[in-house]
Formats: structure tokens, C-alpha cells, sequence
């Protein structure tokens, strides 16, 4: 008989214009009447500013992530507005304080906006905590306020739901030789998200319409219902992850700017549904099609970086088994697998 198992999940989903207008409806219902909202220091905070204008009532504080000196407030529930910085630091704001969470993004370039989980780089500073998990008690994904966030952005959005092919895979790969807890529904979710997003790509990678916009926000939130029924980010983070957050942790102690995390993740799952001996060709050529880099100098990474990151990449979470196995790839299989996927 198995262990009892519980899951968290968002409880309120608005999508669509003028979501972030109904943060006062939501306020109401859970009586809540102080809120510190974390967001970022230019375009995000005008963003938060302007909403929280129009929630009559309630006692706003607004933090910019530049102005954050402590994790501790006795405010009645976090808002989260902006990108990825704003949202994991609402996250763990929320964890640290045990408050309700409300997640406002301005973009929607990866599976973070539903996620319960922080990034891995975020997580890893601020390992005391332990594992940091939190799931939005709300999701106000208000698409007219998206569709300004630069197309890079967007298409990493896109990036980072095509790793669910090669995540779901390893999770799988987990599961037969490691004996894994494996959640057939979690990693359905998980490549249902993929589905809409690979069969779609061509079309809304423009994101000159709504709806675009819509369909990658609905898949994004679906990867973070997976997590939170699977307890871990298993279903949407495996070996293509952990080749974008090794690419991430050298270019945050070297220095190296202009990195995409959507973009990493594309080209770690063409790399790694290559090493599966998945049909590699043709998600390279959804890639393409989502108007992503297929080559690592149009990421912004050279050959150097990248083989260190695929002959590292396993070290990063030893407790997490995917195609990369206990010892990783060698230098020369690392470059045997780029040059055959033609990534240089």
C-alpha cells in the first residue's frame, strides 16, 4: 500500500486582459488588508504601482528586488510582480514568513510562474532554508501586460516547455533504474505542456496576438501543476536543466552576460534527446521554428562553456539520476554530442 501523498496546487487562475485588475477581488477573499509586494526596480514596479493604485482598502508596501535587505515581514500575504528575480524572491518571502502568495508575472519566459519551486541558482545561495517550495495561492497572468515583454523573452517561455520532452524522459529513465517515485499524471501534464507549445510554435512565436500569449501561459502553468502534484520539479527539470544551470553558475562567476535560461534549456534538450536516442531532428527543428538559437554562439555561450557545463552538469543534483548517469559525459563525448547535433 502506498504512503499518503498531498499536493498543493494554485487555487485561483486568471488568464487573459486584465487579470492583474481582479488582485483586489482576490485580496477580499482572503482578507487580507496588508500586502508587500516584491517586484523589480524599473518597468515592473510601475507595473506594480499601477495596480495596486486601483485595490482601494488595503496598505501596500513595494519592495524592488534592489531595495530587499530581509526575507521577514508581517505583512497578511506576498504579491510577487515581474520576471523571474521578483517571483522567486516573493517565493521565498512567502516560505520564510509562511504567508499566502499571489503571482503577478510581466513575462512569461519560464515554468516558474506557476512553479512552487526557486531556481536552482537562487536555491543553492540560499541552501539554510532547505528545499524552498511554496505554491501561488493565485495566478493573475494578465496577457495584455505580457505581450510587452520583449520577444526574447516570450520564445524562451517556449524554450523551456520543450525541455519537458527530455525531462519527463529522464524522470522515466529515473524511475525503471533508480526506482523512482514516478507520477504517470504529473509527467502526462508535463508533456501535454510540451504538445501545445511544439505544435504551436510557429505560429505564436511572434506573439503579435493574444492569444499567442495566452496558449504559452496556459502551458507554463500547466508545467507548474505538475510539479506541485509530482512534490518536485522532476516533471520539467531534468538533464536539459541541468545543463542550462551549469552554463548559468559559469557565467555568474565569469561574468558572462546576455544569457537566456529558455534559450539554455533548448539547446540542453536537443543535446540530451540526442544522447537518449530521441528523434533530436526534429525537436531541433521546433526550435527553430520558435524562432530559438540552435547554435550556441546565438545563445551566447561559446564551445568551451558548453563542454564544461555537459561534462559537469551531473555534479549539480547527484540525488536527481537523468541520461548524464553518476559520472557524466567526458570531455570527448561532450564534443562528439555538439558537433553531431550541429549546436557548433
Amino acid at each position: 500500500m502506498k504512503e499518503l501523498e498531498s499536493f498543493e496546487v494554485p487555487r485561483y487562475v486568471l488568464f487573459g486582459p486584465g487579470a492583474a485588475l481582479k488582485l483586489g477581488d482576490i485580496l477580499s477573499k482572503i482578507g487580507a488588508k496588508k500586502v508587500v509586494v516584491i517586484t523589480g526596480p524599473t518597468a515592473s514596479r510601475r507595473i506594480a504601482e499601477a495596480i495596486s493604485s486601483q485595490v482601494e482598502g488595503v496598505d501596500f508596501a513595494i519592495i524592488s528586488t534592489e531595495e530587499m535587505v530581509k526575507m521577514k515581514t508581517d505583512q497578511d500575504v506576498v504579491v510577487g510582480i515581474g520576471g523571474g528575480k521578483p517571483l522567486d524572491l516573493a517565493k521565498v518571502t512567502a516560505y520564510v514568513n509562511k504567508k499566502p502568495l499571489i503571482v503577478i508575472p510581466t513575462s512569461a519566459s519560464h515554468d516558474g510562474i506557476a512553479s512552487p519551486y526557486v531556481s536552482y541558482v537562487l536555491n543553492r545561495k540560499l541552501s539554510e532554508y532547505g528545499k524552498i517550495a511554496v505554491s501561488p495561492l493565485a495566478i493573475l497572468a494578465d496577457t495584455k501586460i505580457i505581450m510587452g515583454a520583449p520577444p526574447r523573452l516570450l520564445r524562451a517561455g517556449i524554450g523551456d516547455l520543450l525541455g519537458k520532452a527530455v525531462s519527463v524522459r529522464d524522470w522515466a529513465l529515473a524511475h525503471r533504474v533508480k526506482g523512482e517515485d514516478y507520477s504517470e499524471y504529473a509527467a502526462i501534464l508535463a508533456k501535454a505542456s510540451y504538445n501545445i507549445v511544439a505544435r504551436n510554435a510557429a505560429k505564436i512565436s511572434e506573439f503579435k496576438q493574444e492569444e499567442d500569449v495566452r496558449t504559452l501561459v496556459k502551458a507554463l502553468i500547466g508545467c507548474g501543476v505538475a510539479m506541485g502534484i509530482a512534490g518536485s520539479s522532476r516533471p520539467c527539470s531534468g538533464s536539459e536543466h541541468l545543463f542550462a544551470h551549469a552554463v548559468e553558475l559559469y557565467a555568474e562567476e565569469n561574468g558572462v552576460r546576455d544569457i537566456v535560461h529558455g534559450e539554455l534549456v533548448a539547446l540542453g534538450a536537443i543535446i540530451m534527446a540526442y544522447l537518449h536516442g530521441m528523434n533530436w531532428r526534429r525537436l531541433k527543428q521546433v526550435v527553430k521554428k520558435a524562432g530559438l538559437p540552435t547554435r550556441l554562439k546565438d545563445a551566447g555561450i561559446d564551445k568551451d562553456v558548453a563542454v564544461h557545463a555537459l561534462t559537469t552538469a551531473h555534479k549539480l543534483r547527484p540525488d536527481r539520476y537523468t541520461i548524464l548517469g553518476e559520472s557524466g559525459l567526458s570531455r570527448d563525448a561532450a564534443e562528439r554530442a555538439l558537433e553531431a547535433t550541429g549546436l557548433i
